[in-house]
């Protein structure tokens, strides 16, 4: 079992467990993205829900086989179905749920979910999210890596 680690720009630290029998595309790619942490910029939308997508350094050829009209993954689930601990690898982001989405259309496959028990702990990551694009108008890093 696979597990990795968020650490949000509160210094929290939410751990989560990845979906390898639903999603083992894109757990390993998540897995090999972060063999050393990577740092996401995030980006809340303001208008989605409790969620935001945290996106790393682009690499130098952009990935053309994930995006939002086109998301990849086994299991393709729309935004208003997602739940707070819900994450969703594309390949080019990580998108984070922590509360209840309204947007209509497809988001991709949820690859990892956050511990039962640390779901209280993101919500108020996911709000200190929310604060910095919001109120503080700082960028948010968001900081993954493997836990082991």
């Amino acid at each position: 079992m696979k597990r990795i680690c968020l650490e949000f720009p509160n210094k929290m630290q939410i751990h989560a467990t990845l979906l390898e029998e639903e999603e083992p595309e894109l757990c390993e790619s998540l897995w090999d993205f972060i063999e050393e942490e990577q740092h996401f910029i995030c980006h809340n939308t303001l208008s989605t829900g409790y969620s935001f997508a945290a996106f790393p350094r682009p690499t130098r050829s952009p990935n053309t086989d994930s995006h939002l009209a086109n998301p990849i993954g086994r299991n393709k689930i729309g935004y208003t179905k997602l739940k707070c601990g819900d994450l969703i690898w594309s390949g080019s982001k990580l998108y984070v749920v922590y509360g209840t989405c309204t947007e209509p259309s497809i988001a991709g496959a949820v690859t990892a979910i956050v511990d039962s028990e640390e779901l209280d702990a993101l919500v108020a990551a996911g709000l200190n999210v929310w604060d910095h694009t919001y109120y503080y108008h700082k960028l948010a890093v968001l900081k993954v890596r493997r836990e082991v």
